[in-house]
């Protein structure tokens, strides 16, 4: 139909740096023999800290949402977060999700998405109504696995440590091979 707007996939993240995404890809795909079902991350460049997931878009909302993140983080000092053990959601023994953690003790990357998400709020976009619990996604199960064996050994595991200068936006294109992102916003911190 002609009247119908085009919507993309679309969310914010922290991107992370190359060797941090190739150590978190490496973690997680050593643990496929022992959890066969779940379908792990494809690609390395799509490990991100997740701020916030927005779904589908109308296209010509991701300007106004580009130019909102820039606001929300105008004032946002740029700070280190550091990424700690694999876990799962809702819980190890009947895990839907995979993830390495993230550690925000301070609550800077919390403030962070307030900020965001009352920027959001100002065009429409309702709030997430779920907590947020920062985390990398490195692998999905649908029907769900008990993963606390093969998650024990990573307890307290350092990955390393992530220096959040910036968000982006992206949008997401599903496929076989994996998901495939483009950069459809940029957000700095200030620096010190």
């Amino acid at each position: 139909m002609a009247g119908d707007v085009q919507r993309l996939r679309s969310f914010v993240a922290v991107p992370l740096p190359s060797d941090l995404q190739q150590r978190l890809l490496d973690a997680a795909h050593g643990l496929a023999a022992e959890l066969p079902t779940v379908k792990w991350s494809a690609k390395v460049e799509n490990l991100h800290i997740t701020v916030r997931f927005l779904g589908d878009v109308a296209v010509p909302l991701l300007p106004l949402l580009a130019q909102a993140l820039v606001e929300a983080t105008a004032t946002q000092r740029a700070f280190p977060l550091a990424l700690r053990e694999l876990g799962a959601f809702p819980d190890a023994g009947h895990a839907t999700t995979l993830w390495a953690g993230v550690d925000d003790a301070e609550g800077r990357l919390a403030r962070v998405v307030d900020s965001v998400e009352a920027a959001f709020g100002r065009l429409g976009v309702a709030r997430e109504r779920r907590p947020f619990h920062p985390h990398v996604t490195v692998g999905r199960c649908k029907g769900g696995v008990d993963a606390r064996r093969a998650l024990d050994g990573w307890r307290g595991h350092h990955f390393g440590t992530v220096a959040v200068t910036a968000l982006h936006l992206y949008e997401s294109r599903l496929g076989g091979g994996g998901s495939t992102y483009f950069l459809r916003g940029r957000a700095p911190l200030q620096n010190d």
